[in-house]
């Protein structure tokens, strides 16, 4: 089983992707919010974000986890989070 398996669960994976990015005039999320409210695998999809956006060279771009960008960089995620020596 791929770790990657939970994809296939989530509600963005049936709807155009349009919708999680604000390259579209006017998005403010709001539906995205609603779909990924309700999706089955919101938590694997943070956890997701998270160890995506520890990565120097990775920039997410759009919702995740019904997290809009600015969301995102202000929340600390405890399974990325490094510690001082």
């Amino acid at each position: 089983m791929s770790r990657y398996d939970w994809m296939a669960d989530a509600r963005c994976a049936q709807i155009d992707p349009d919708l999680w990015t604000a390259d579209r005039p006017g998005n403010t999320y709001g539906d995205a919010r609603i779909v990924c409210g309700r999706c089955p695998v919101r938590p694997e999809c943070d956890a997701h974000a998270g160890a995506l956006s520890s990565q120097d060279d990775i920039r997410l771009h759009g919702m995740w986890a019904g997290r809009a960008p600015r969301q995102r960089s202000t929340t600390r995620h405890p399974d990325t989070e490094r510690t001082a020596a």
